[in-house]
């Protein structure tokens, strides 16, 4: 057992696929796949506890007004931690509390006075929500870049990330040690205290497995494609019909929208499907060869004529 906010430990090994171990102070350990650990502290319900209800708590703590000492702020903090807790977020928990406990720690070095135990606490959280927010702001620039949508702040964001992960990619992608001593089996871990630790090592191990983090062109949720990297739909329940995956019903419903929007695409979809219906109709009736090869033909020059008009102007469908 180790120090609570000290945050978390986590042993790996230099494999595709490998379940990453994490271990808590507590002595607890669960295993996450490349890119779980992300996943569970961007969840809706984990950004809403280590924001919202981190500072909704810090307004009704009991000894708000109580002198700033070294006690009370020693008193509150334990208070806090208590009252931040998930157990099926058991990482965003434990990392809120080792981000927590590095921002007091600056606080604390601060020639800075306060009036109370409670103005401790609102500046503590302020600089606290700053690492949030960059942590967010890195997440929804890596996922855009990887989607070909950023813009150029995101582009910016993404490549000053990206860069500085690289020096902690050797590290991160190596296995750890295995020791046997004694008849006693250890394991060399890696202590991650808060949010961009983690997103480094998730980005690095993503980068290695070629998982890259994107934003599914359906929906926008966050996701990583499960076969091709290059995939844009997500698999999760698709807004359009909750039964079907954005995988499924991205692809269609992004058509056809495009051909409402766009001409080129809209008289090209209705010639498609008056000319395959009368081929289809005539084979089905018996129709002479000569006759249907009319209507395959028309029907091949059709689509060379959408792809000339299409690509026309850039390939913007439009003239």
């Amino acid at each position: 057992m180790y120090e609570i906010g000290s945050g978390i430990r986590v042993y790996f090994e230099n494999k595709k696929e490998f379940r990453n171990v994490v271990f808590f102070p507590d002595d607890r350990y669960a295993y996450y796949p490349t890119g779980g650990m992300l996943f569970e502290l961007i969840r809706d319900d984990s950004i809403y506890m280590v924001t919202t209800k981190v500072e909704n708590m810090i307004k009704v703590f009991p000894n708000y007004n109580a002198e700033a000492s070294v006690d009370n702020v020693t008193d509150g903090f334990k208070w806090l931690y208590g009252t931040i807790e998930d157990e099926e977020l058991p990482l965003a928990t434990e990392l809120f509390r080792g981000c927590f406990n590095e921002v007091i720690l600056d606080v604390v070095g601060r020639p800075e006075s306060y009036e109370c135990v409670g103005d401790f606490f609102v500046k503590c959280y302020e600089e606290y929500l700053s690492r949030i927010e960059a942590f967010s702001v890195y997440v929804d620039a890596i996922a855009a870049y990887n989607s070909g949508s950023a813009d150029d702040f995101q582009s910016e964001m993404a490549n000053d990330f990206m860069s500085s992960a690289e020096e902690l990619y050797g590290l991160y992608t190596r296995k750890c040690s295995i020791h046997h001593k004694n008849g006693k089996v250890t394991v060399d871990t890696v202590q991650m205290k808060n949010f961009l630790q983690v997103l480094t090592f998730e980005y690095c191990r993503m980068k290695k497995e070629s998982k890259p983090l994107k934003i599914c062109e359906n929906c926008g949720r966050y996701f990583i494609p499960s076969k091709r990297s290059d995939g844009i739909y997500c698999p999760a329940p698709s807004p359009q019909n909750p039964e079907k995956p954005c995988s499924e019903v991205g692809a269609n419903f992004r058509q056809t929208v495009k051909r409402r929007r766009d001409p080129v695409e809209r008289k090209h979809h209705n010639n498609l499907c008056r000319l395959q219906n009368m081929v289809r109709r005539l084979t089905e009736t018996g129709a002479s060869k000569d006759h249907i090869a009319k209507y395959q033909t028309e029907l091949q020059q059709e689509k060379k004529k959408y792809l000339s008009e299409k690509y026309a102007d850039g390939g913007n469908g439009n003239k």
